[in-house]
C-alpha cells in the first residue's frame, strides 16, 4: 500500500478493504456496508484515530501519529486507527520479527513527560509551531525565560 505524503480533505477509512473486510483485523468491517464511505476523522468506527503502524527499512516498528514517516518505510501495517490498536498491532508484529517498536512520542521541553504531538488541538496554530515541543498542558502557561531560550534554539535549528 502506498501513501501519498500530503491528504487533503476529509479521509475515508483507510483501512476498508474492497469486499467489505478490515485490513487490521482481517475481519468483516465494523460500519458493515457504511464502512466504505465512513471517514477516519468522524471516529464511526471503534478502531479509527490518529496513529498508523510502519514497518521501515531496518524491520522496526513504527506508531506514528505525524502520517507518512520521513524515511520510505518496507509496509505499511496500519493506517488512521487507534493508540491502543496501534499498539496491539506493533506488538504483535514485534514478537514475530524480534525487533523494537520506535514512535514519534516527544517529551516536553518544559516538564519532560512525553505526549504525542496528535494530543494538540490540530486547529490551534500552536500545534503547527514551534510551541509542538510543549505538551497540551504546558502549551498554554506562561512562557519563562529558559523555555524562550531553549524554542529560539528549536526553531532555529530545525528551520
Amino acid at each position: 500500500m502506498h501513501i501519498g505524503k500530503s491528504q487533503k480533505g476529509p479521509v475515508m477509512c483507510l483501512n476498508f478493504v474492497q469486499g467489505g473486510r478490515c485490513s487490521v483485523n482481517g475481519s468483516s468491517c465494523l460500519l458493515g456496508p457504511n464502512g466504505a464511505s465512513a471517514r477516519n476523522e468522524e471516529g464511526l468506527c471503534e478502531l479509527h484515530g490518529r496513529f498508523d503502524v510502519w514497518l521501515t527499512q531496518e524491520n522496526n516498528l513504527l506508531i506514528s501519529d505525524l502520517g507518512f514517516p520521513s524515511d520510505d518505510p518496507k509496509q505499511c501495517l496500519a493506517l488512521g486507527i487507534n493508540r491502543n490498536i496501534a499498539e496491539e498491532i506493533a506488538q504483535r508484529k514485534v514478537s514475530e520479527l524480534g525487533t523494537k517498536i520506535l514512535t514519534t512520542k516527544h517529551e516536553c521541553i518544559r516538564c519532560s513527560k512525553p505526549f504525542w504531538t496528535s494530543e494538540h488541538d490540530q486547529a490551534s496554530p500552536l500545534a503547527k509551531t514551534g510551541q509542538s515541543y510543549l505538551c497540551s498542558e504546558c502549551i498554554n502557561k506562561k512562557n519563562d525565560e529558559g523555555i524562550v531560550k531553549k524554542m529560539g534554539v528549536l526553531q532555529y535549528w530545525c528551520g
